[in-house]
C-alpha cells in the first residue's frame, strides 16, 4: 500500500460511523461526538429531512427528554385531541399532555448540523451500500464514493433495515405488526390549528386509523395506516384520497407518498459485537400508533452515549456496547413492549361495533375532564379479564412516570 493510499484510508477511519441522519441516527452522531469521538454520520439523501414521511407530532415532554427543544422546530400547539367513530360520532380530550406539531424538515437538518458542530463528519448524498468486517479488525462501510472504516457502526436507517440484515438481524415483521401507510398535506378552511383528529373504523382505514395533524390554520399532515394482514397494494392511497375527498372535499394531495411503519416489539438484541441498532431499524415505537420520533431519539442518545463510553479503555470495549440495550429496555424499552400487549388486546375486540359502543358511551362527557385512561377502561368494561390487564397496565405506567420511566 502506498503512502498516499495509506493516508487517504486513515482519513476514512473512524471511531463510529453512523447510518442514517434521520432523529434517531443525528441523536447518536450528536452524543458519541460530544463524548470525544471520531464520529462520520451517513446520509443517503442529499437533503437531511427531506422528504417527510411522519405526522411530526409529538409531546413535548417526550422531545425534551433526549434534545435540547428549539421553538423554531414548533408548527402548531395541540390543545385538544378529537376521535370519530365509524358512525361518526365525536369524542374530545382537551385534558391532553403538552404536544406539538414538528417542522421535520427544519428539526431534522437542526439536529443533523448539531451533531456536525459536535465534530461528527457529515456525508450527506452518500448511501451506504454494505457493512462487513474488514481485515484490520474493523467495519468497512461501503459507499459509491468508497470505502470507510469505523471500529463501532450505529445503524439508524429506517424501517427497511436492509443492513441491519445483511449482519445478521432478522428485521422481518409479522402482518400483524406493521401498518401500511399513505402521507400527505393538504389546505382547507375547516382545519383547526389547535387540535388533532383521529377517525377510526373499517371506512377509515381497516385494522388501523386516519389522522389529520395541523400544520397551520387551514393546512394540516393527513395520513392513515391499514393493519399489514388487511392491506392490499396501492389500497392505503386508494383509502386517503377517499378519506381527503369525503373530509376535505375540493382539496388536492401534495408531497403524497406511502411507506410501512412497525407497529410490534423492538428488536433483540439491539447490539451485535460492534454495531448497534436505533429508532425504526431497531422498531422502537409506540406499537399501539406508530410514534416513533421520542422514541428514536431517546434510543440515539441512549447508543451514542454508550458507544462514546465503550471507547474509555482505548478501544471499543464491545461488551460495553450491551449496556445500551439494558438501558433501553428499563425505561422506554419496557413502555414500548405495554403499548404493544394494549394493542394485542384491542385487535382481538377491534370492529365498528365495538368503537361506536365506547364513542356512544363518551359522546357527552366534557372534554376538558376526558382522558386517554378512561377511553381504554371502558373499552374493556364487558370484558373482565381485559380490563384487569388495561388497568395492570395503565397503573404500571404511572408508576414507571413518577420514577423518570417517560
Amino acid at each position: 500500500m502506498n503512502g498516499a493510499h495509506m493516508n487517504e484510508t486513515k482519513q476514512r477511519t473512524f471511531d463510529i460511523a453512523v447510518v442514517g441522519a434521520g432523529p434517531a441516527g443525528s441523536m447518536a452522531a450528536l452524543y458519541a461526538a460530544t463524548g470525544g469521538r471520531n464520529v462520520c454520520l451517513f446520509e443517503r439523501k442529499q437533503t437531511v429531512g427531506i422528504p417527510v414521511r411522519c405526522g411530526e407530532g409529538i409531546g413535548l415532554k417526550g422531545i425534551s427528554a433526549s434534545a435540547e427543544f428549539d421553538r423554531r422546530w414548533v408548527q402548531a400547539t395541540i390543545r385538544k385531541a378529537c376521535f370519530m367513530s365509524p358512525g361518526g360520532r365525536t369524542v374530545t380530550l382537551e385534558d391532553i399532555e403538552e404536544s406539538c406539531i414538528l417542522d421535520r424538515e427544519i428539526m431534522d437538518r437542526d439536529l443533523a448540523l448539531r451533531a456536525e458542530s459536535a465534530g461528527a463528519v457529515l456525508l450527506c448524498g452518500t448511501p451506504v451500500l454494505s457493512v462487513s468486517r474488514s481485515d484490520r479488525a474493523l467495519y468497512r462501510c461501503t459507499t459509491p464514493a468508497g470505502d470507510y472504516f469505523a471500529s463501532c457502526v450505529i445503524l439508524a436507517e429506517g424501517v427497511e433495515s436492509r443492513l441491519a440484515r445483511s449482519l445478521g438481524w432478522d428485521t422481518s415483521l409479522a402482518l400483524s405488526d406493521i401498518e401500511s401507510c399513505a402521507f400527505c398535506r393538504i389546505r382547507h378552511p375547516s382545519i383547526q390549528s389547535d387540535a388533532v383528529w383521529f377517525y377510526v373504523g373499517s371506512t377509515y382505514a381497516p385494522g388501523g386509523f386516519a389522522w389529520v395533524f395541523p400544520r397551520a390554520e387551514g393546512w394540516a399532515n393527513v395520513g392513515l395506516g391499514l393493519l399489514g394482514s388487511l392491506c392490499e397494494s396501492g389500497k392505503p392511497q386508494q383509502f386517503l384520497e377517499r378519506f381527503v375527498e369525503r373530509f376535505f372535499p375540493g382539496s388536492s394531495l401534495t408531497d403524497l407518498h406511502c411507506g410501512g411503519v412497525p407497529v410490534g416489539k423492538w428488536v433483540k438484541p439491539l447490539v451485535r459485537d460492534g454495531v448497534m441498532l436505533v429508532g425504526d431499524a431497531a422498531r422502537q415505537v409506540n406499537s399501539l400508533s406508530g410514534a416513533g420520533i421520542a422514541y428514536g431519539m431517546y434510543a440515539g442518545r441512549l447508543a451514542g452515549q454508550t458507544a462514546a463510553r465503550a471507547f474509555e479503555t482505548g478501544t471499543c470495549d464491545y461488551r460495553r456496547l450491551a449496556d445500551y440495550e439494558k438501558a433501553w429496555a428499563k425505561h422506554l424499552g419496557k413502555q414500548q413492549l405495554r403499548s404493544y400487549a394494549l394493542k394485542t388486546m384491542l385487535l382481538l375486540k377491534n370492529n365498528d361495533a365495538f368503537l361506536e359502543r365506547i364513542a356512544r358511551s363518551f359522546e357527552h362527557a366534557d372534554p376538558s375532564r376526558l382522558k386517554y385512561v378512561a377511553l381504554f377502561l371502558r373499552a374493556f368494561a364487558r370484558h373482565p379479564l381485559l380490563l384487569l390487564k388495561a388497568w395492570r397496565l395503565f397503573g404500571a405506567n404511572r408508576a414507571g412516570r413518577r420514577t423518570g420511566d417517560t
